[in-house]
């Protein structure tokens, strides 16, 4: 018996008790009370006719009386069983109604149906625990690459997020879920459980969340959003695979754009959502750093900026923060009391020389007061923007559109008054994706960051001229039997595949797919932007960048062994044992010939 029938059951028993004692007490006074037959003797009914006759008085239906004419007693009778289960029938539906109404029922039946709704998914998901800005962002990625996803959130406006207005159901449910029994109605038992991805806005409920999601599935795929380090340290003592600060990710994409601005474009290029427009590069002149707002993400920033050795004045309204900046100061950093929005402050800071600012309080008002000001003073000063909201994102899109109405400047001329905008939600949902849908992504960036402008300037236009002005699609293949199979078994018969032939049009054998090797990676050996005629191996992991049609193009040549043969030597082979033997013959009268 599930929760629903049982709490329904337990509600109704005291209704459904009074209607079965009533009905009781109304047939035996039917069946006592004497009546008068036809020929005048004394007449009793059956068990069978009082049930009868109570029956369709008690809806008030009335058939008559039957089988003979009643008596007074036992209309009077029958007066009071109209009274008696009318009223015993109203308080049961009553009962039925309010228990329908009742948030705990309706919870009940919304957890019996999504537990029904879980089982019922035949494909590979994901749990999304958290549903706000990220967690929307995050089924958003999912759903676009053709993954399920199961959501938990414990709020009750999860339907007002627009969850029911996806092309795709989602099952979901309102429930805390750092409760084990609700991840496990989630399905993270699941073998088509793939991972279980905690973004929940505490870092307390997204800890116990990778426990019990390891205890309940330990070969699941763990990802967490944590701000706090203590928490970090016992995720990963409880194995989470993968922990997102999104402060040290983006000091991460800072320091990016710190060391290459091309190498930072490649980089949202290629972990941007797929309907999202292109970026373009931007500069960033020497000169000092201002910073204004010294909390944990601007302590973040500051390593990144002490690490390249860059002078940073700091503003911050709280004299406590001095004592964290004395620790982490370079000899010629300073320190200013205030909040950065005013024109005073930022002169004090030497806005008019500086090479970029940073507007990194937890207000999006005072961020954005502070662009718009340091923007005023100095035109060509490199933006970094904190969004605390992704509501106020067209706030942050609207910076430009300003500055291009004050300076009656074209805004394609501002490339050199870059915003780079630091929206959590985004951030994660970025390395999400990457971890999920590309995981080489995150080796290819980290092998990237070691290279010079100039490669990254290289990598630029080889990706430029394969999407144009498309966001790149990126996808990994592996040469193994289940995901590469055509590939694995020619390689078992010792044919010599080289990357050149994975990337020819089955289509157009005189052409290749317009798409770009980004990197091989064979055991730990990392090999970026790999030459066509590199041989592969059995296991070794391909990353290609291009658009998603591609994609589904070079599909085809991994999983057929005649289309292979055919990209390779632009020859169709026979697939039947008949044909096999008949162009086996003819090839060998062609030999005999040609030898005369």
């Amino acid at each position: 018996m599930n929760e629903v029938t049982a709490l329904f059951l337990r509600r109704i028993k005291a209704p459904l008790i009074l209607i079965v004692a009533v009905y009781s007490i109304a047939i035996l006074g039917m069946i006592l009370i004497p009546g008068i037959d036809d020929k005048g003797n004394t007449w009793h009914m059956s068990i069978f006719h009082a049930f009868y006759f109570v029956s369709y008085t008690a809806t008030t239906i009335g058939f008559g009386e039957i089988p003979y004419p009643l008596t007074n007693a036992q209309r009077l009778w029958s007066i009071l069983i109209i009274y008696m289960t009318v009223t015993s029938w109203f308080y049961a539906l009553g009962t039925a109604i309010a228990l329908y109404q009742d948030k705990t029922f309706q919870h009940e039946r919304k957890k019996l149906k999504f537990k029904r709704d879980v089982k019922n998914i035949n494909r590979p998901f994901y749990v999304v625990c958290g549903y706000g800005e990220t967690g929307k962002s995050v089924v958003d990625a999912l759903l676009d690459e053709h993954f399920g996803a199961v959501v938990i959130e414990q709020q009750e406006d999860i339907s007002e997020r627009g969850i029911h207005d996806k092309l795709e159901y989602v099952p979901n449910l309102t429930a805390d879920a750092s409760e084990p029994a609700i991840l496990e109605i989630a399905g993270v038992h699941q073998n088509s459980c793939k991972g279980v991805i905690a973004v929940t806005s505490s870092d307390e409920t997204n800890l116990i969340i990778a426990i019990s999601s390891k205890l309940l599935h330990p070969d699941v795929t763990v990802i967490c959003r944590s701000d706090n380090k203590e928490h970090e340290d016992n995720m990963l003592s409880f194995g989470t695979d993968h922990i997102i600060n999104p402060f040290e990710s983006f000091a991460s994409i800072f320091s990016m754009n710190l060391h290459s601005p091309s190498m930072h474009l490649i980089y949202d290029w290629l972990t941007g959502a797929p309907n999202t427009s292109l970026s373009t590069p931007a500069s960033i002149n020497t000169g000092h750093w201002i910073l204004s707002g010294y909390g944990r993400f601007g302590q973040q920033l500051h390593k990144e900026l002490k690490k390249k050795n860059i002078r940073t004045v700091i503003i911050d309204p709280q004299e406590d923060t001095r004592l964290i900046f004395a620790n982490n100061r370079l000899p010629e950093d300073s320190f200013i009391i205030g909040t950065g929005t005013d024109a005073k402050t930022l002169t004090e800071a030497g806005i008019e020389t500086a090479a970029g600012i940073i507007a990194g309080t937890n207000n999006d008002s005072n961020n954005l007061s502070i662009i718009m000001t340091a923007r005023q003073l100095n035109a060509q000063v490199f933006v970094v923007g904190r969004e605390n909201f992704e509501k106020n994102k067209l706030l942050y899109k609207k910076v430009n559109e300003h500055y291009h109405k004050d300076t009656h400047k074209n805004i394609e001329d501002l490339s050199n008054v870059a915003h780079i905008a630091m929206q959590p939600s985004e951030i994660i949902t970025r390395r999400i994706r990457a971890i999920l849908i590309a995981p080489l992504l995150i080796d290819f960036i980290s092998h990237a960051l070691l290279e010079d402008q100039e490669w990254a300037n290289i990598t630029i236009s080889r990706l430029s001229a394969v999407i144009g002005e498309n966001r790149p699609y990126v996808w990994t293949v592996n040469i193994t039997k289940d995901n590469a199979p055509a590939i694995a078994q020619a390689l078992g018969f010792g044919r010599n595949i080289k990357i050149q032939h994975i990337i020819r049009n089955p289509t157009i054998h005189s052409k290749n797919l317009d798409c770009v090797t980004l990197l091989l990676k064979r055991g730990t050996e990392v090999q970026l932007l790999p030459d066509d005629d590199v041989e592969l191996k059995a296991f070794d992991q391909l990353m290609f960048c291009g658009l998603r049609k591609v994609k589904h193009t070079m599909s085809p040549t991994l999983n057929d062994l005649n289309l292979l043969n055919y990209v390779m030597t632009s020859k169709n082979e026979p697939q039947s044992y008949v044909w096999k033997k008949l162009m086996h013959y003819l090839q060998k009268g062609e030999r005999r010939e040609s030898s005369r």
